[in-house]
Order: C-alpha cells, then structure tokens, then sequence
C-alpha cells in the first residue's frame, strides 16, 4: 500500500541572479584555465630565456646568438654584414673560443651538434666557419651531417660528391675540398647519403684523415649530425678537440638536452 504522509507545496519558479551566474562561471573558467595552464608548465620543458638555461645546466656558455627576422633560411655572413647585432654575436663566440683559457693545447677541430633537428647547428657552424676565416685564419668546413647536410645548399656547391665517398675512401680528401667566395674559407661537402655513417667514422683511416687534415689548417668546424637522431656524433666526438653544443631557446626540451649532454659526456 501507498500512502501520502505530506502533500507537496505548490511549484514555484526559483532562478539564481545574474551576477551569482557570472561569478560561478568565471570562478569555474579560472580554475579549469590555471589547472590546464599547470598540466602544461609541468609537461613543456622547453627553456624559454637564457636564465631558464642557466637553472637547468651548468656548462660554459660561449655566446648567444639573436633571432633573426623574418621567414625562409638564415642568410650566410657577408664581410659587410648589415645585420649588426647577428655578425657581433658569432664574431663574440669566435672571440670566446680563441680566447677562452685552456689546459693543455688549444682546440683546433670544432664539431657542432644539437640534441635534434631544427635547433640551428648548421648555420652556427656555417656563419662560425667564415667570422674565423674572416679572421684571417685557414679554416675547413666539414659536412658530416651524412644523412641530411645542408652546407652544400647554403654555400650553393655543384658538386655531387665530398666526405661521404673521402670515408668511403673512393677518393682523396683534397680533390673534394670547394674553395668559397671567402678567401680563408674551403668546404668539404657531404657527398652521398650514407645509410650507416658510424660504421665508417669508428674506423681507423677516419683517424688517419683527421690527422692529415688537422695540419693543412688553422681551424677545422665539423657540422655533425643532432646527437639523438643517430649515433654518429657519439662515434665522431671523442675524435675531435672540442664539441660546441647548439640550444635553440623557446624550442629546445630540456630533458632532450640533458640526454643529449649525457651521451656526449
């Protein structure tokens, strides 16, 4: 059986104000908007200014290299350079490298490297390349970014073959070697792709050419490829006198660099 212990009041329409309804929804939006914009700050570790880096790494610091304007590729270092604040800043790490005290000999061979693609080692080493043989030292510019080199667009080399066949030993290293527009300034270029390009550089002729190339020039930049992209910078470092390590603020993780760092060290 049913029974009606207390018969229900008349219905009434109740709304809540305005302001009430506005007040809910902000408190509701802010709240959603600061736990979204936490998740975020706690997942992105990209490093967004120079102390940022500093609190997450303790390495030297050479130089800082200002964003260039505008789309499209970076255009290569002219002796007149208009871009004045881009041209002081590498003639800045230049100083910094030529410069900077060390123990024992001073390094000659350079390799540049980035933890992954995009971070803008090719043109650090290009432009660092030509403000040294601006200099008036004799510098080489090796292309050692086997797989995907840019140094022969940039430079806009015609020829086909370079350090990837020298590696290959198929030709001498001198018969490749490209003359630039700068006077000081000559380019190995990459060649061919290589599929396995650690295989060649862990053997003992790649020794033996790096010592005969180290004495025909002041200065030797060896572009290489990003560190967790493949494993020949890892195989090519222990080689060379010193290794320059490109983070690209806004862009670079943090956790990547540190990996990146890692394997190097």
């Amino acid at each position: 059986q049913v029974s009606i212990m207390e018969m229900a009041t008349p219905p009434a329409s109740v709304r809540p104000g305005l302001i009430k309804s506005l007040l809910i929804g902000l408190g509701c939006g802010a709240l959603a908007g600061f736990a979204i914009l936490f998740l975020l700050d706690r997942i992105d570790d990209r490093m967004a200014s120079f102390g940022e880096f500093q609190h997450y790494f303790s390495e030297n610091v050479l130089g800082q290299i200002p964003k260039e304007k505008g789309k499209g590729k970076v255009t290569l270092l002219q002796p007149d350079d208009a871009r004045h604040v881009f041209a002081e800043s590498y003639r800045n790490v230049r100083s910094s490298i030529f410069f900077m005290p060390y123990q024992g000999p001073r390094p000659k061979t350079f390799l540049v490297t980035s933890a992954v693609p995009n971070e803008g080692k090719s043109t650090v080493s290009a432009n660092l390349a030509i403000t040294m043989a601006l200099s008036g030292a004799k510098t080489l510019l090796i292309d050692c970014d086997l797989r995907r080199g840019a140094l022969r667009e940039a430079f806009g080399i015609s020829s086909k073959i370079g350090f990837s066949e020298v590696l290959k030993q198929e030709v001498k290293w001198k018969e490749v070697v490209v003359p630039t527009a700068y006077p000081s300034l000559f380019i190995l270029p990459r060649g061919k792709t290589l599929s396995q390009p650690s295989e060649h550089l862990l053997r003992e002729s790649t020794d033996a050419l790096l010592q005969e190339i180290y004495s025909h020039y002041d200065y030797i930049v060896i572009d290489s490829s990003p560190i967790l992209a493949a494993d020949d910078t890892t195989s090519l470092a222990p080689k060379i006198d010193a290794t320059l390590f490109v983070v690209r603020l806004s862009y670079t993780s943090a956790r990547l660099t540190r990996k990146s760092l890692e394997l190097l060290y």
